[in-house]
Order: C-alpha cells, then sequence, then structure tokens
C-alpha cells in the first residue's frame, strides 16, 4: 500500500458524459436544473438553475450512482478535445492529470509544491513538443500568468492563502504542509513559496482539481477572488478529515464557505469502502460537520472521500 495511490483518479465519464434530460431535482435540496445536459460538459449551457428553499448540503447523488471506480484517477473529462478551456491542478505528485489535459489542448495551470516531484515534472515539460509547457518559479511571479493557448504552465510552488513561505515534510505523494505522513519516521522537510491561486490565475477556469492533504481550506480562501471576478465551472478535491482537523479546520466553517462563498454544491463521489464517507453519511452542513469530526482522528490516513462541486450561483 502507497499513500499515493489513494489518489490514483478513476473514471468519471457514466456521469459527465451521460445525458441528464428535462428538469431534473435533487429533492433532498430542492436544485432544479432545467436543461438538457449532452455530451461533454465542456460545452453544455446550463439555462436556469433556481436554488429556492434548499437546505445548504452535500449531496450524494454521485456516489449513489456509482458514477467512480475510485479515488482520483485522470478524469475522461481531460481526455476530450479542450479547445483551450482553463484547468487549474493544484497537487500534481506525477503529472498524470496534468499532461493529460495539456495533451487534450486545454489550458492547464499547475501547482506542485513537492522539490522531488517538481524535477521529474520539469524534465517532462521542457521536452514536450506536442504542446508548450513552460516552467515557472512561484517565487518569480509578481502578476497573473496570461493563458496559454495548447500549453499551460508547470509552477514549482504551493497554493494557499496569503502568499508566503512554508515548511512541507517530503514524502512523495504524501507530502504536506500540515502532517507528516504516518509512514514516514524521519521528516524531511523543504521551504515552500506559497500563492494564492487568485494571484496567478485571472480567467474563467472549466475545471479546478485539488489534492492537497489538508490543505484544502487555505487554497480555496486564496482563490476566493478568482471565484468572485470569474466562472469557476466545477471543483473536484478530496476531502480528507484527518489532515484538515490537523490544519485546524473547523469543518462547518469550511462547508459553509464552500456552499456561500464559493457558491458551489458539491456531491460525495467516491465508491463505498472502509476508506470512504458511508452512501447514507449525513448531508445537512451542520450533521455532516458532526461527522467528519468523527473521522477526524483516525489513525493511518484514516476515512476520506472526494467532492464534485458545480457552481450553482453563476449561469454556465
Amino acid at each position: 500500500y502507497t499513500p499515493r495511490r489513494r489518489h490514483a483518479w478513476r473514471p468519471i465519464g457514466p456521469f459527465l458524459s451521460g445525458i441528464v434530460v428535462g428538469a431534473v431535482m435533487m429533492n433532498s435540496g430542492n436544485i432544479i436544473i432545467n436543461t438538457v445536459i449532452s455530451g461533454p460538459l465542456a460545452d453544455n449551457k446550463i439555462s436556469s438553475i433556481t436554488a429556492s428553499s434548499y437546505t445548504p448540503q452535500v449531496f450524494n447523488f454521485i456516489k449513489e450512482l456509482q458514477c467512480r471506480g475510485g479515488h482520483m484517477d485522470v478524469p475522461p473529462l481531460l481526455k476530450t478535445p479542450g479547445h483551450g478551456k482553463v484547468v487549474v491542478d493544484i497537487g500534481l505528485d506525477n503529472g498524470d492529470e496534468f499532461f493529460e489535459a495539456l495533451g487534450s489542448g486545454y489550458s492547464v495551470y499547475g501547482f506542485e509544491a513537492n522539490p522531488l516531484s517538481i524535477e521529474k515534472l520539469r524534465i517532462r515539460c521542457e521536452s514536450a513538443s506536442a504542446y508548450n509547457c513552460v516552467y515557472v518559479n512561484a517565487a518569480n511571479i509578481t502578476d497573473p500568468l496570461p493563458p496559454i493557448l495548447n500549453g499551460g504552465y508547470l509552477i514549482e510552488g504551493g497554493a494557499g492563502s496569503v502568499r508566503s513561505a512554508m515548511n512541507m515534510s517530503l514524502s512523495g505523494p504524501g507530502s504536506s504542509f500540515i502532517e507528516v505522513a504516518p509512514d514516514v519516521k524521519k521528516p524531511i522537510y523543504k521551504m515552500v513559496t506559497i500563492l494564492p491561486v487568485s494571484d496567478v490565475v485571472d480567467t474563467d477556469v472549466f475545471f479546478f482539481k485539488l489534492d492537497v492533504q489538508g490543505f484544502e481550506f487555505e487554497v480555496l480562501k486564496g482563490a476566493k477572488t478568482l471565484f468572485d471576478n470569474h466562472i469557476v465551472k466545477t471543483v473536484l478535491m478530496e476531502v480528507y478529515p484527518r489532515g484538515l482537523g490537523n490544519a485546524g479546520v473547523d469543518f462547518l466553517e469550511f462547508l459553509k464557505f464552500i456552499w456561500d462563498d464559493l457558491g458551489m454544491f458539491c456531491s460525495s463521489t467516491n465508491p463505498v469502502s472502509s476508506k470512504t464517507f458511508k452512501i447514507d453519511h449525513p448531508s445537512s452542513l451542520p450533521d455532516l460537520d458532526e461527522y467528519l469530526k468523527t473521522l477526524s482522528n483516525s489513525t493511518w490516513w484514516g476515512t476520506f472521500d472526494d467532492f464534485y462541486c458545480f457552481n450553482y450561483r453563476k449561469i454556465w
């Protein structure tokens, strides 16, 4: 068992490439989508979304539909023609989804804080010939980077709420600003530059992915200006109670921030197992807050899930 295989993306095509016809109501939240969604999500236009009389919550409809094979594999979405749409990928590890998106024609901003991972990623980036991959050290970024048509940026640095430098414990896929990976006996630390995503990306975003070992709230706070000023269509993020707890995150504040401040509604996605949230997990934010608290003191890696989130506040 290796930690990063927790982070292997698996297919979500049956959900994203399927067809949802007519007025689809998620009864538990009274969110009604009056539209037809067909084919790759990239080209869809949602004509109207109403969220009246709803209770803010985290749904489980993707988990119930069993649309995903498991945790964090390269989404089929990123294997379809990107046509220059923007992808933000925070936490690259070996870069599978980053390079897949570049090869499919997306304009990609990839952040990787682990300097050991960057060494390998940079070689692959700078040797690419099918697209324009530009390496940038976060310490040298002073203004937002313009999207690169048929290309993207490999950014050496982390994403957070403020511009700073932080110590990262290095453990390959388990590297973290928050904790030492449970399989590491003698941690090695490295000072890493941190930037708010909003300082780097200043454009609409089609797909925003983050997998940062409990640092998710800080990343999202640093991206709020991006969400305020542009349309961020979808977010896919790991929700890791142990890591969030070790970061001192108030779970209810975190959940409310996603719903109220970012305007996103989410569903848990991962198939039920001993490592994922139960299929009938509480959905209201206060109840889910209590559920996450029970998972935050787990041993080893503990329990985690992925949330797929959709922008209900802004018309796509």
